[in-house]
């Protein structure tokens, strides 16, 4: 079935802007698919287009070429050129520099999974030339239409269902942050199948992409790295830790952790903190990139009520969910003090937060001492989310709004960021 991804729109409205657009992300997340579709999109407003995939032989010899018949032949087609794993390339950002400097009236769409010295070369040789689309898995409310066309999804955040409807978007929310966001997924027709896609995505991920990038006597000790970091996913980690339990050194855990990071296999959330106070300021949070795949590697897919993890997976759940819907000028971090006081989340633009915490079942509007303290430090800070499994009401504190919403209504809250929110 065809998914309508959030990414689509802003990506197929740009065919306008002069700018290389980019779309990165980890393998099987979809990019060649939105490719292809804002190509369907192109041609049926009449635009001539062209289209390579350089794992084919025959497109990849287009590019084997000399660099100057290469640019020569784009440039003098006028078409809007779209290059599927561009990561292929070994001159891409000489090329798209090139395009864009010199090719007037032509437009490039290209795709690739991300490299450290790919994601390194888009920074510095292509500043203000390239227009970067990150492409994540599958957010709840684009899964959803896989599993039922007459369940509607709320339409905005405060927006109430009946109890019946909440009970269903309950349920398919559990096999949905059990199993993750991969696009592939929809195909395959019971839990057994879907386990071993991911188990094999997993495998791929480690054996193709990762290894390319470790020596063969790393690879082990890489895979121990990945077995850890998924035991702590949601927790403060010490890279001095990792390297004392593994008895890996330093040097090859930052490595380690910036190639899952550049491949966005791994986010890495940093603490918030302003100039004034006591907060820890240089011990991270991790979270796995997508659910399905950390439980993957954690050979755990048990319902999500009979997980002691279900607290992190919730927690994973929610930040990819705000990720996946950022605004402008939006970042996320958490905030945690030496006195223990912390919350989830911190979700900042132009340098106003709200505070975000995510629980599992409450009884009550009772606001977490986290966020209290949050507002008494930071009185910028007027908005603050509690999110939970059944209730959905606003409340003031303070004069400052605090909403308890359930899960599944994450993906709206960068729209409360907006200047005059309700």
């Amino acid at each position: 079935m065809n998914l309508k991804r959030i990414a689509y729109i802003e990506t197929a409205e740009d065919v306008r802007r002069k700018e290389i657009g980019i779309i990165i992300g980890p393998r099987q997340v979809g990019k060649t698919t939105l490719l292809k579709e804002i190509l369907k999109y192109c041609k049926k407003s009449g635009k001539r287009c062209r289209y390579f995939n350089l794992e084919m032989p025959a497109d990849a010899n287009f590019f084997a070429r000399s660099f100057q018949q290469v640019l020569s032949d784009i440039c003098n087609t006028k078409q809007i050129i779209f290059i599927d794993e561009f990561h292929y390339l070994p001159n891409a950002t000489k090329l798209f520099k090139a395009i864009y400097d010199g090719c007037k009236g032509l437009k490039v769409y290209a795709s690739g999974s991300s490299a450290i010295e790919m994601h390194h070369h888009l920074k510095e040789s292509l500043a203000g030339r390239r227009h970067l689309y990150r492409l994540y898995p599958l957010s709840f409310s684009e899964w959803l239409p896989s599993k039922t066309a007459s369940l509607k999804f709320p339409q905005k955040i405060d927006f109430k269902i009946n109890d019946g409807t909440h009970q269903k978007l309950k349920n398919y929310l559990n096999e949905f942050i059990i199993f993750g966001g991969m696009p592939g997924l929809i195909h395959e027709k019971n839990a057994e199948s879907r386990k071993w896609l991911l188990i094999d995505l997993v495998a791929t991920y480690i054996q193709k992409d990762i290894k390319a990038l470790l020596r063969e006597e790393d690879i082990l000790s890489f895979n121990r790295l990945l077995a850890l970091l998924s035991g702590q996913e949601g927790g403060l980690v010490s890279e001095n830790s990792i390297s004392q339990l593994l008895n890996y050194s330093l040097r090859q855990v930052r490595k380690d952790l910036a190639i899952l990071n550049q491949m966005f296999l791994l986010d890495i959330l940093k603490p918030f903190f302003t100039n004034r106070g006591r907060e820890l300021k240089q011990t991270n949070k991790i979270y796995f990139f997508d659910s399905g795949i950390r439980n993957a590697i954690l050979q755990d897919f048990r319902n999500l009520n009979n997980r002691p993890d279900k607290g992190v997976l919730l927690e994973s759940f929610v930040l990819h969910e705000m990720q996946k819907n950022l605004k402008i000028s939006q970042e996320i971090y958490y905030w945690r003090t030496r006195e223990k006081y912390e919350v989830d989340f911190i979700l900042v633009q132009d340098r106003i937060p709200i505070a975000i915490e995510v629980k599992s079942k409450i009884s009550n509007l009772s606001i977490p001492d986290g966020i209290k303290q949050f507002f008494n430090r930071y009185s910028e800070c007027d908005t603050a989310v509690v999110l939970n499994d059944d209730i959905l009401e606003k409340i003031s504190y303070q004069n400052k709004k605090v909403l308890f919403i359930p899960h599944y209504y994450a993906v709206y809250i960068p729209t409360l960021s907006k200047r005059g929110h309700t």
